[in-house]
């Protein structure tokens, strides 16, 4: 074999098995790495189409949340911040507060969970005047957290007294309470003191009491009782007299009697005039001055 001859199978073998070898390469490792790029290509083509539609969408979901915004914040009501039966209680206490004669039980029934918001069941049931009833309601119901009352009972409480004083005013109440909490966050504008809040406008009348008492109510406050007074005199705006007490006493047209208030002064029949409540009769009662 000759020299030239040797050296060309040579170079084509090394020809052969570089050939080979970048053949090689490129079927086993460049095109599963073309086919790995063009599958994260794919990847990254369809989350830039993601975010460029979602981009496009911005300006119109802006507007939107600030419009959705606005109205949350507009509203005079709130919602719990959690399902804790102890934020209710708390509540109801402040609302609840050391000017009513109001005594109740509260119990806990369970807690329903919808898609953005829950409810707080809940039980409360006691006996109280029945005009604290329904400011306690009135409080409950028009205050920035926001609750709805449902009246199972509210019976007239026979035999109910305050300090050993029968009183016809007082009821036996069960109200079926539901607070509603929120379950995903979101800003509020309600002021602190705004938290607890009525309607003056609502009727405090109690359908239950008698138009007519059994029992005349007791002079507890010990005002002046009319009926065992003395007139001593008189002018146009103002009347002199002695109580039951013995005490000399000052009265002007409007003032406070027991059972009653002062009605009128008559200077053209010398007397004056008491409108006076006798447990739901009405009765004027006149004065003289003793000659």
């Amino acid at each position: 074999m000759s020299y030239a001859l040797r050296n060309t199978i040579i170079l084509l073998v090394t020809l052969f098995l570089f050939a080979g070898s970048a053949f090689a390469f490129i079927k086993f490792v460049q095109e599963k790495q073309i086919e790995e790029l063009q599958t994260e290509l794919e990847v990254q083509q369809q989350d830039y189409n993601t975010k460029a539609e979602i981009r496009d969408q911005y300006p119109a979901l802006q507007e939107r949340y600030i419009k959705a915004r606005d109205i949350v914040q507009g509203y005079d009501k709130m919602l719990y911040t959690s399902n804790n039966p102890d934020d209710v209680y708390d509540y109801l206490s402040e609302l609840n507060d050391s000017d009513l004669e109001l005594f109740y039980d509260f119990t806990f029934v369970d807690s329903v969970q919808n898609d953005q918001y829950g409810v707080v069941n809940s039980i409360i049931a006691g006996t109280s005047l029945y005009t604290d009833l329904v400011t306690f309601i009135n409080r409950i119901e028009n205050s920035a957290l926001l609750n709805k009352v449902g009246i199972n009972q509210i019976t007239p409480a026979s035999g109910a007294s305050l300090e050993g004083l029968e009183n016809e005013n007082y009821v036996n109440f069960s109200l079926k309470l539901q607070s509603f909490y929120q379950r995903t966050t979101f800003d509020t504008n309600v002021l602190e003191e705004d938290l607890v809040r009525f309607n003056p406008d609502i009727s405090i009348f109690n359908p239950f009491k008698p138009l007519i008492l059994n029992d005349i109510p007791e002079n507890v406050d010990n005002l002046t009782d009319v009926e065992r007074s003395r007139l001593l005199g008189y002018t146009g705006t103002r009347i002199f007299l002695v109580d039951q007490n013995g005490e000399r006493k000052t009265l002007k047209i409007g003032d406070k009697v027991y059972l009653g208030y002062l009605k009128s002064i008559d200077t053209k029949n010398r007397q004056v005039i008491f409108s006076l409540n006798k447990g739901g009769i009405q009765e004027l009662f006149t004065l003289e001055v003793e000659q």
